[in-house]
């Protein structure tokens, strides 16, 4: 698997110390500025596109003016996604709290938001067909895609576009139970999803003291999940062009740490990181 990272301001500079290829760029930054002075600082340093946010498209949101700046956005990087390299443009499942990732709704949790997710899609997608773009919906506990079920439910009404994908990010899926036991979860979601992968996320989530359910990042060296199992579930189903990006870390010490528990479970799995 060819491996990513993100750690905020310092994505850069971890990728090169560590021998990392893949870091990721934004679609306002692609759209603002262009394909060619987006990836000149890439290259003098020898990295390479893993993935192309626009975190903020929700296509529930009841902001109309956001997200029709942020459709218009999306509209624009589809197009330029494979000059850069990397045809994976990640988007929000849908949620009509305009924050998107940030609280829920409970209208999310209907088969008519997974209706209005897909219909916002569909011109979206036809674009991507052409462009060779691939939308890759951030599957999340709190959106309208909050499960391969949920998921394959929306690629169906969207009429089955082999454009749109899902990301394998497990601990975005866990609830409650999972987060003392993910074995299951982890290999509904790989299995689930098989066929229909984009890229790979690895982040960590655990449990906080509180008097109720609080949950937080955490470096994966404090999750749960057993890594080499999720590795060994997911080789089989990587596209060639996909990348596993381990993300969500705040400094360089976290990433050197967190980056040597990846890999060690890599070995422990039999997975390749390139």
């Amino acid at each position: 698997m060819r491996l990513g990272v993100e750690v905020g301001k310092h994505t850069q500079d971890v990728a090169v110390e560590h021998g990392i290829k893949g870091v990721p760029i934004s679609a306002d930054q692609l759209v603002n500025e262009g394909v060619n002075r987006t990836l000149a600082p890439l290259t003098a340093r020898g990295l390479q596109v893993c993935q192309i946010g626009a975190f903020g498209f929700n296509p529930l949101s009841v902001d109309a003016e956001a997200q029709a700046n942020q459709t218009e956005t999306l509209a624009k990087a589809i197009p330029l996604a494979a000059e850069t390299g990397c045809p994976y443009i990640v988007i929000n499942g849908g949620n009509y709290h305009p924050s998107g990732f940030g609280a829920a709704d409970a209208r999310n949790f209907s088969d008519d938001s997974l209706q209005r997710v897909a219909e916002a899609l569909t011109p979206l997608l036809e674009s991507a067909e052409k462009h060779g773009a691939k939308l890759s919906i951030e599957a999340y506990l709190k959106t309208a895609v909050n499960s391969p079920e949920s998921f394959l439910r929306m690629k169906e009404l969207a009429g089955g576009s082999q454009a749109l994908r899902c990301n394998i990010d497990v601990t975005s899926l866990y609830n409650y139970q999972d987060l003392w036991d993910p074995a299951p979860k982890v290999e509904q979601v790989c299995n689930g999803l098989a066929g229909h992968y984009g890229l790979g996320h690895v982040k960590g989530v655990a449990l906080k003291d509180g008097f109720h359910i609080h949950v937080e990042l955490a470096p994966i060296t404090e999750d749960t999940t057993d890594w080499a199992q999720m590795l060994r579930l997911m080789a089989p189903h990587m596209p060639a062009d996909s990348w596993l990006i381990l993300e969500h870390m705040f400094t360089p010490e976290e990433a050197h740490t967190s980056l040597a528990h990846l890999r060690e479970a890599a070995d422990e799995a039999g997975v390749t990181l390139e």
